[in-house]
């Protein structure tokens, strides 16, 4: 039986893969026009200048919901290792994950969970974000809702403001020592 499903999920993910082969870019182009610097969702390639490019102590807060890209996946490995997220960080597709981390915290502190469907993690003022020896400034809920039903949703809220963008994909909401939010970007 593991081996059947092993082999359904090696299948899987060739099969994801394939889409994003030379020949299946075409509808690529099109889809980074329409994300451009105007559009209300950047080009996958700024999520991780979104997570690399905020002050040290900076803390950010990532929710993952429905099916990212592959090149929106990537990025977000690449900036996962720089606010403590572990090493090796996989995601099944359409599963939920919330990641509450700090920017330049040594790695494995942050906060991290995931699931098949509806994932939230909540700090209150005063907490510990993970292991990082940060405090929450303000509440924080972060709630992820993956797409087992066709749909995706992502809430961030810091202090009972909403800052997530609420898009399928990766929503990522960046606040300060204060709780005031730095930046937020949606990522499909």
């Amino acid at each position: 039986a593991w081996v059947i499903l092993a082999l359904i999920v090696l299948l899987i993910g060739v099969v994801q893969l394939t889409d994003f082969l030379p020949g299946a870019c075409r509808g690529l182009d099109a889809s980074a026009k329409a994300h451009g610097a105007d559009a209300k969702l950047p080009p996958a390639s700024s999520l991780t200048e979104l997570i690399n490019s905020n002050p040290h102590g900076s803390i950010v807060i990532i929710c993952v919901n429905g099916r990212p890209s592959v090149q929106t996946w990537r990025a977000l490995r690449r900036g996962m290792s720089r606010i403590g997220a572990r090493r090796g960080l996989g995601l099944i597709r359409g599963a939920s994950m919330v990641v509450i981390g700090v920017v330049d915290a040594r790695p494995g502190s942050a906060v991290f969970k995931m699931g098949v469907q509806e994932v939230e993690v909540r700090l209150k003022r005063g907490q510990e974000i993970g292991e990082t020896g940060v405090v929450a400034p303000r509440e924080i809920v972060a709630k992820s809702i993956g797409d087992s039903e066709g749909i995706g949703r992502a809430v961030i809220s810091v202090g009972g403001t909403w800052l997530s963008p609420n898009k399928v994909g990766v929503n990522v909401a960046v606040i300060d020592g204060t709780g005031r939010c730095i930046r937020r970007g949606s990522f499909g």
